[in-house]
């Protein structure tokens, strides 16, 4: 297929349709996360006034994101949308970024382990200790994981079900990820960058059928794991595992336009059933050493 486009339709440099300018711009908006999925875009006057062009060119650069899959299709009487699923497929780090904008950052995470948590934490906390983001005023952070004194049905050697290696295993990691997290995050207080830190980590005596991070009290990550067979090292010996495994996440925001009802009642609801069990079943997790 061919596409014709005027001299109107270029940018200044006489190369690329001016659509198409106005296309990407909104594309890298929407990649990182401004406005989120579900939220509406500008109204068209204002894109219009936004990258002095006119209403054409901006309906051009909508249709060719709701192409791609970016917006939602178009209803009658109701301005863009970003497409649900165009956030799925980012990485944690990317949330957590953001949710490190705010003054006040609050986590509730409840997860397998804390190894993805930890890495995109240390990088928020390495950018403020050498000046290159703002930090907030305060942190708060509740993690649940599996009691790792507790006998859970996976990881299981494939041949050997009884052998206890591979929960062995996911007891070190869940610790160690544990520490690891609670230490980049109160050394920031020690250090007076930011100045309230608050970092607890539980058990609960089960494994998680998915995973869920509340952030700021405005938005869900949920992630569910899925049984995979893969090979494992250890004591110096290859063995296949069946475990449990999940790389993506699906975000549902809360605030803004494009909050919904069912998706506050569902946040109320996730924020509730994280409460009930932090505060009756969850026990303080012990350090690796003892």
């Amino acid at each position: 297929m061919t596409t014709h486009t005027t001299g109107a339709d270029r940018d200044d440099a006489g190369e690329t349709p001016r659509y198409r300018s106005v296309a990407d711009t909104l594309r890298r908006d929407i990649q990182n996360g401004v406005p989120a999925p579900g939220e509406g875009l500008p109204k068209q006057e204002q894109l219009m006034r936004r990258f002095r062009c006119g209403r054409g060119t901006v309906q051009k650069a909508l249709q060719l994101l709701r192409d791609e899959q970016l917006l939602e299709e178009g209803v009658p009487g109701r301005g863009a949308r970003v497409a649900r699923q165009a956030a799925i497929g980012r990485p944690l780090v990317h949330y957590v970024s953001r949710a490190f904008d705010a003054p006040h950052v609050s986590l509730d995470v409840w997860s397998l382990h804390t190894e993805e948590l930890s890495r995109a934490v240390q990088q928020q906390a390495e950018l403020i200790r050498l000046g290159d983001r703002a930090a907030p005023r305060s942190i708060r952070v509740r993690v649940l994981v599996p009691d790792p004194d507790t006998a859970h049905p996976y990881p299981r050697n494939v041949d050997d079900p009884q052998d206890p290696r591979p929960l062995r295993r996911l007891r070190r990691v869940i610790r160690m990820y544990a520490e690891a997290l609670h230490h980049s995050l109160t050394q920031l207080a020690e250090e007076g960058a930011v100045g309230s830190v608050s970092v607890e980590i539980r058990g609960l005596p089960t494994v998680p059928g998915e995973k869920r991070y509340l952030v700021n009290g405005t938005q869900m990550l949920t992630g569910y794991y899925v049984l995979r067979r893969t090979r494992i090292l250890v004591d110096a010996a290859s063995i296949e595992v069946l475990e449990l495994h999940s790389d993506t996440l699906f975000p549902a925001t809360v605030e803004g336009n494009g909050a919904r009802p069912l998706e506050r009642a569902e946040l109320r609801q996730a924020q509730t059933w994280f409460d009930s069990r932090w505060e009756t079943a969850a026990m303080p997790l012990r350090p690796l050493d003892e």
